[in-house]
């Protein structure tokens, strides 16, 4: 009966995986196993927003190195939905997951909105991520904040 429910999971994993796209699992499924977007859509009303003298493509090469260069995990991004989901903060559950939003408001400003279920994972990757785009400046050159 186990390997009969794990079959059925996995197999559903792979069918949403193929569905919708190699970069992310479908909503039902990945809400379900907690990889999917909805929650942390939904946590972006109470999340971290600010706008950027940087455009939307620099804005989104930021965040990424700036992740990087903290050794946190993205696992799901897509430039074109304007999205990335990282996690492993400092000190925090290695599951606590980060949505970081990107929204062109004109050629030269972005906003960014950063969104996670967990207050203190929020507090400390708006700090890191707009610590970042701040040292980034128009240009978008990344360093370690």
């Amino acid at each position: 009966m186990k390997n009969s429910i794990f079959s059925l999971l996995v197999s559903l994993l792979i069918v949403s995986s193929s569905l919708s796209g190699c970069a992310s699992i479908g909503d039902p499924i990945g809400d379900f196993i907690g990889t999917g977007l909805s929650d942390l859509q939904k946590a972006r009303a109470n999340g971290l927003t600010r706008d950027f003298p940087i455009a939307y493509d620099a804005a989104f090469d930021t965040a990424i190195d700036v992740i990087k260069a903290n050794n946190l995990v993205s696992y799901q991004s897509d430039r074109k939905k304007g999205y990335i989901v990282f996690m492993g903060l400092p000190k925090q559950v290695d599951t606590t997951r980060v949505g970081v939003f990107f929204e062109s408001l004109d050629s030269s400003t972005t906003r960014i909105t950063i969104s996670s279920l967990s207050s203190t994972a929020l507090a400390k990757a708006g700090s890191l991520i707009f610590g970042g785009l701040e040292t980034a400046g128009p240009s978008g050159a990344a360093g370690k904040p």
